[in-house]
Parts: C-alpha cells; sequence; structure tokens
C-alpha cells in the first residue's frame, strides 16, 4: 500500500510524457521540436538513424546513450551523432527550455507496418502519457498507419492527437476543408481530435522579433495543436489524480484507520530516508530475537522437511544492503542519478544469481520476476525525472528485501 500511495505521489508530480510517432518522413521530429522550443532533433532525409530520443528538462544541456541492460553513458553538450554512434537503445538529452518543465517529448523512430518495426513503435508507446500520431498530408492516415494505430491500447487512443502535417504546402493546404473532415470520419474514435499543421510557419511565427506573429501563429494550425497538447496534459492528471482520490478514498485510508497507523512523516533529504530504513531493519530484527528469547523451552524441535531453507543469495543480498546503508551514511549528498545507477546494477546482478530449485526454493521462481521489473524501473527512474526518487529506490529495495525472505523457505502450500 505504501509503494501504491507513492506510486500515485510520483505520478502526479511527474512531467506529462508525449509521444510523437509516425511513419517515416511524417515531420514528427519537426513538430516535437516546435514544441520544445528548441531544435534540436534532426529533421529530413538524414543518414543519421536515431534510437528513441527523450528531450526533457535539465539545468544545464547533456546527452546521454542509454541502454536497457547496462550502465548509461552521459557527457555534457548536446551531441546526438556522438550519442548515437555507441548504438545505445534510446538516447536522452536534457535542455534548460522552459516548456520542458512541464512535458518530456518522446521522439520515436519512424514506423511502417510493412516492414514490422511498428512493433518496436507499440513497445514504446507503452511508456507514454499521451501522443500525436503525425501524419503526411500529401498522402495522409494511409492503411499502414491505421493498421498499426489500431493496436495502441484505447486508453491512450482516448488522450491522443492525429497532427495533419505539411499543411504549409499549397496542394496540402487546399485539400484540408476535405480532408479534415475524411480523416475524422475514417479515424473516428482512435483519436481525441484531428489537428492540421504547418510547422515551418508555426516555427517563423514564434522567431518573429520583437514578438511572434500571433495571427500567423493561430491561421497555420499553431496556437490550435499547442491549445490540445495542453488539453492532453491535463486530461491526463485529471485521469491520474481521480485514480488517487479512488485509491485514497477506497483502500488507503481505511487500511490506515484499521491498522490505527498515523501518518508516516516525510524525510527530506538522502540521510534521512537511509536511517529510516535502517532502524525499520534493526527494530525487525530486535523483535524476531525478542520472540525466539520468549519462545517456550519445551516446544518441539522441527523436523528436517520443515526446518529453514538455507539461501545463501539472502544472506548476501543482506550484505549488500548494509554496504549500501553504510555508504549512504558516509556521504549523505550522493547524487540521487549515481544512487540509482548503483541500485540498477545490484539488483541486475542479483537478478542473474537467481534460480529457480537451486539457490531458491522452486515454488518461489516470482522471486525472479519481482528482481527483473525493479530493474527495469530503476533504469527508466535515470532517465525521467522521478519526484522523490531516493525514497523510491529505497523503498523497491526493500520490497526486494522482504520478498527474497521468502524466496528460500516458501513452501509449495503457503
Amino acid at each position: 500500500m505504501r509503494a501504491t500511495a507513492r506510486g500515485h505521489i510520483d505520478q502526479l508530480t511527474s512531467a506529462v510524457t508525449i509521444g510523437f510517432a509516425g511513419e517515416f518522413g511524417a515531420g514528427k521530429s519537426s513538430l516535437a521540436n516546435m514544441l520544445a522550443g528548441v531544435d534540436i532533433l534532426p529533421t529530413g532525409p538524414q543518414h543519421l538513424k536515431l534510437p528513441l530520443v527523450i528531450v526533457k528538462y535539465a539545468a544545464d544541456p547533456e546527452t546521454t546513450a542509454g541502454w536497457w541492460n547496462k550502465t548509461s553513458e552521459s557527457f555534457a553538450g548536446i551531441d546526438l551523432e556522438k550519442a548515437a554512434a555507441q548504438e545505445p537503445d534510446f538516447i536522452s538529452v536534457g535542455l534548460p527550455s522552459e516548456a520542458l518543465q512541464e512535458l518530456v517529448l518522446f521522439d520515436l523512430p519512424g514506423a511502417g507496418a510493412l516492414d514490422e518495426s511498428y512493433k518496436q513503435t507499440l513497445e514504446l508507446l507503452k511508456f507514454v502519457d499521451c501522443a500525436i500520431w503525425c501524419t503526411n498530408g500529401t498522402n495522409a492516415w494511409r492503411e499502414t498507419e491505421r493498421f498499426l494505430w489500431s493496436h495502441v491500447a484505447q486508453e491512450l487512443q482516448e488522450n491522443s492527437l492525429l497532427a495533419v502535417t505539411h499543411t504549409d504546402l499549397p496542394v496540402v493546404r487546399e485539400s484540408l476543408p476535405r480532408l479534415v473532415p475524411h480523416l475524422e470520419r475514417d479515424s473516428d474514435g482512435m483519436f481525441q481530435a484531428v489537428v492540421p499543421i504547418g510547422t515551418p510557419v508555426a516555427v517563423e511565427a514564434m522567431a518573429q522579433e520583437p514578438e511572434p506573429d500571433f495571427e500567423l501563429w493561430s491561421s497555420c494550425g499553431g496556437e490550435d495543436l499547442a491549445r490540445r497538447v495542453l488539453g492532453l496534459a491535463a486530461n491526463r492528471k485529471s485521469r491520474d489524480l481521480e485514480k488517487a482520490k479512488k485509491d485514497l478514498a477506497t483502500t488507503l485510508t481505511p487500511a490506515l484507520e484499521a491498522l490505527g497507523m498515523a501518518e508516516e512523516p516525510a524525510e527530506s533529504d538522502l540521510k534521512a530516508a537511509a536511517a529510516a530504513v535502517a532502524a525499520a531493519a534493526a527494530e525487525a530484527e530486535a523483535e524476531a530475537e525478542a520472540e525466539a528469547a520468549d519462545a517456550p523451552a519445551s516446544e518441539p524441535e522441527l523436523n528436517t522437511d520443515e526446518a529453514d531453507l538455507e539461501n545463501p543469495v539472502l544472506d548476501d543480498w543482506k550484505a549488500a544492503m548494509r554496504a549500501l546503508l553504510f555508504e549512504l551514511r558516509e556521504t549523505p549528498d550522493l547524487e540521487p542519478a549515481e544512487l540509482l545507477s548503483r541500485c540498477q546494477e545490484l539488483v541486475e546482478e542479483f537478478t542473474e544469481k537467481l534460480e529457480p530449485g537451486r539457490n531458491i526454493d522452486s515454488s518461489a521462481d516470482w522471486i525472479v520476476g519481482e528482481f527483473e521489473n525493479a530493474s527495469d524501473l530503476l533504469t527508466l527512474m535515470q532517465y525521467e525525472d522521478t519526484p522523490q526518487a531516493t525514497k523510491t529506490v529505497l523503498n523497491v529495495l526493500t520490497q526486494l528485501s522482504d520478498n527474497l525472505s521468502w524466496a528460500g523457505t516458501q513452501s509449495s502450500d503457503r
């Protein structure tokens, strides 16, 4: 329940993630540049092949080459070519742009149903809060696009836009009165709205001096698109808030009242959070020792089948946790990003050690999935602005400790 509550807090306080997707040459990178307020993503025909690019806020420009299964590499400044040369699974770009303080942009690789690249797009769309599917106005909403988008979860479809790009071209602009109603009928129920946008004109309008050309910004579709994007973000936050309220009213509050628990005080820094985890562990050990001391002397001994199984992985895990807590006490100013990286490597290391039927009980093979999920979560947290990341990662480690303690002792009937 604590994890659920903190998950709601993280979701409500984090930036909204918007995915830009579409077939090759649909103008999605240009659109992402426009909304970010920075010309950072390469557009048009180019030889630089990029994976998923995550554009987010950072006080100083930085670029990170990231992999799902190993430690990332970061460097100051913006250099997509240098990052791409390392063949990463994704690239994260941090920029001091005001527009990015509330939004994180996912520029997905171009997709095509014929070469099955749509499968990668579908997997990546699972990580976004809302999406903008870009369709080229010169040949809009082809059957291959419809095929791909039909596989997207309905909840995401309901919070996404179909952006008709290249409307700055005369042939597309002249066809809009007929094209937009046709697209609205053909994509009915698959998007929140169909929005024409002449991206180059919109960028030109906002770059005018001494102030933007707001009339041009409105006529090219920039104003409508920006307003709808903000609507997507607000709609997503409203949904998250309603889910949090429901859990709070129906589950969390009644449970706390039943347990007679007071509200847990918030820890403000890394040192305090580590101390809280250490204190909880010490208290649990003290209670276990007290129970053992109070046990009746005449209590029969357990037979061999009922005795606790040896669990060397748990012993190693406890040793690793003690070493981590000692390090946190010694270095209270450790950056959350460094903590996340170290913890992810630690979880990944122990995931490889878990072998059902050998060093954990065969009935507890679910523990492997718990560690794999935790490793994926810690990896993603390194590239997203997660509020209270330190508390979240310590909570994850504590939960893994609880789960792992069962892995050597859980019997098939428990």
